[in-house]
């Protein structure tokens, strides 16, 4: 019955077969157009240093390529899933061979059984008809003998009895002799009848076995034919996804270096951006900074001017006026040195007894040994560095015996201005605020020129 069932999708199988012929067909013209569509897309356009417009341009080839590996992924997943429709059509085809290969055995076994049976049969039929034959020889002599004897045999047979009911006893074994051929012959014939009709039904049944067989190796090689056919498809469609696949490969690695070469054109112009942002930038901090250094330069000039006036009068009064009442400057102006030196001595020299501030710059209010030097300097518009460590490094260096008034005496850790004949004004101590002490009142390190 299951092969009458098989036999009857035959029909179904082939249809399907030629519906997924033609599949393959119209998938097999895409991916060439596909692939001819590949073969003619433009990889970059002609990089102008990322100009935006070109940029555009890649972008919008970008996802015109991803449009197209889209396609693609979508054309991989209709492959898949029709060779997994195939494959699943193979287990099936599998699995009815099995089945068929399995009756194809066991219907050997049994045509190997009845063979076997018929076998058997024929050894039974053989002694059979030995045995009837036997009999029947037999019984040809008994016969031969009692006519070659005639009826003598019988009279005398009886003469010799020796009473009646022995002479009933021989003529009853007379009879009972001929009703044993009779019955023996009836016996063997029926055994060779019914062995031959065991023959005949076994040849009979084996033929149908045989038959059974035959259908079995038809329906096999039927089912063969159409797991060939389906494994050919599948192949096929493998081949397709593994083409459809290289092109993916193909556009992905294409998008990555496009993603690689806008992301490239895009940090140039946002470099270019920036640089041209801090030029702007920088192009303002100095126009603002020339503003300053004007305003600074004109603030410098009248702090130099008022200093140079104050020491003006200084110098024809000999002394200046601080907080401690006046201190006399006339050491200053006798001292080998220039006029400008002289000035910037005579006006630090102003400050004298004014507050000792650590970090401050204020020559009133309060400031360090190097904030000092820095605002005394600044009136008479010379920018010299904030800290006595890089104030080591302005000017020129001089040996103390050619120091003159207006040099910068540098210790370690501290800075002071020399005033002449052996002498500083510094900013000393918190206790002490700025004060006149002896050049040599500890070592040195170097004495720099500023003017």
């Amino acid at each position: 019955m299951r092969f009458k069932m098989q036999n009857k999708s035959k029909n179904k199988s082939k249809k399907k077969r030629a519906c997924i012929s033609q599949f393959m067909t119209l998938l097999l013209v895409a991916v060439a157009v596909l692939s001819l569509w590949g073969n003619s897309r433009t990889v970059f356009a002609d990089p102008d240093d990322g100009d935006d417009t070109d940029t555009t341009e890649l972008e919008r080839q970008r996802e015109e390529n991803e449009s197209r590996l889209d396609e693609i992924n979508a054309t991989i997943e209709e492959l898949a899933a029709e060779q997994e429709g195939i494959e699943e059509e193979i287990e099936e085809i599998t699995a009815a061979l099995t089945e068929v290969m399995a009756d194809i055995e066991d219907l050997n076994q049994r045509i190997d059984i009845k063979e076997g049976e018929i076998a058997e049969a024929q050894v039974s039929y053989d002694a059979a008809v030995a045995e009837e034959e036997a009999q029947y020889e037999a019984m040809k002599i008994r016969i031969r003998y009692m006519y070659e004897k005639g009826e003598s045999s019988y009279v005398q047979l009886f003469a010799e009895a020796r009473s009646f009911s022995e002479l009933l006893t021989k003529a009853d074994y007379i009879e009972d002799l001929y009703e044993y051929d009779r019955r023996m012959l009836a016996k063997y014939k029926e055994t060779v009848e019914m062995v031959a009709a065991l023959q005949e039904q076994l040849e009979k049944e084996k033929n149908e076995l045989v038959v059974l067989e035959a259908n079995a190796e038809e329906e096999k090689a039927y089912m063969e034919g159409i797991q060939e056919d389906l494994e050919a498809t599948s192949a096929e469609y493998a081949r397709q996804i593994l083409s459809a696949e290289n092109q993916a490969v193909e556009y992905e690695t294409l998008i990555a270096a496009q993603n690689a070469e806008i992301n490239r054109r895009k940090a140039e112009a946002e470099r270019r951006a920036r640089e041209e942002a801090e030029r702007r930038a920088r192009e303002e901090a100095e126009r603002q900074a020339a503003l300053a250094a004007a305003d600074n330069a004109a603030d410098s000039e009248a702090a130099r001017e008022r200093a140079l006036s104050e020491v003006a009068d200084a110098e024809s009064s000999k002394k200046v006026s601080n907080t401690n009442g006046t201190f006399d400057v006339s050491s200053i102006y006798s001292a080998n040195g220039s006029s400008l030196g002289k000035s910037v001595a005579v006006y630090a020299c102003k400050f004298i007894g004014n507050p000792y501030v650590y970090g401050g710059t204020s020559l009133t209010n309060g400031t360090d040994c190097s904030g000092f030097v820095y605002s005394v300097y600044k009136e008479f518009g010379y920018n010299v560095p904030r800290t006595s460590f890089d104030q080591r490094t302005v000017g020129k260096e001089v040996s103390y015996s050619e120091a003159q008034p207006g040099d910068i005496i540098c210790y370690a850790g501290h800075v002071a201005i020399y005033i002449g004949n052996g002498m500083i004004v510094h900013a000393s101590t918190p206790s002490t605020g700025i004060k006149v002490s002896n050049a040599l009142y500890r070592d040195y390190i170097c004495i720099r020129r500023i003017v």
